[in-house]
């Protein structure tokens, strides 16, 4: 009986080391993953600050002054008129389009855009 016993405590050891060494390579899996995570979330914050400093750059009013006057003739650009702001209340409303129904006049519509004719 002494026998047996022995040999199933040994058996049950040799069963529980297995078991911790499963869980103790899991475990490093694991933290090994949160590691790799944790990296890849500091590059993601360094690429985010980095273009934030990009952005406040481009947005320098200096900057954005000399792009303006650099390029005024080709774009047509012309100084602000403050009469030109208004509430979106005082706004027209948007002309509304054919009914989906109507064939003619979206097909009108698609030839006047593409430019051809029949």
């Amino acid at each position: 009986m002494m026998r047996w016993l022995q040999v199933v405590c040994v058996i049950a050891a040799a069963g529980a080391a297995v078991f911790v060494f499963q869980v103790k390579y899991r475990a490093e899996a694991v933290a090994e993953r949160a590691t790799d995570l944790q990296r890849q979330i500091d590059r993601e914050v360094e690429t985010t600050s980095l273009l934030e400093a990009e952005w406040s750059l481009l947005n320098q009013p200096a900057r954005v002054q000399e792009v303006v006057d650099r390029h005024t003739e080709l774009l047509g650009l012309q100084p602000l008129d403050p009469a030109q702001i208004t509430k979106l209340e005082n706004l027209p409303m948007r002309p509304s389009g054919p009914a989906p129904s109507d064939e003619a006049a979206l097909s009108a519509i698609l030839q006047a855009e593409t430019g051809e004719s029949e």
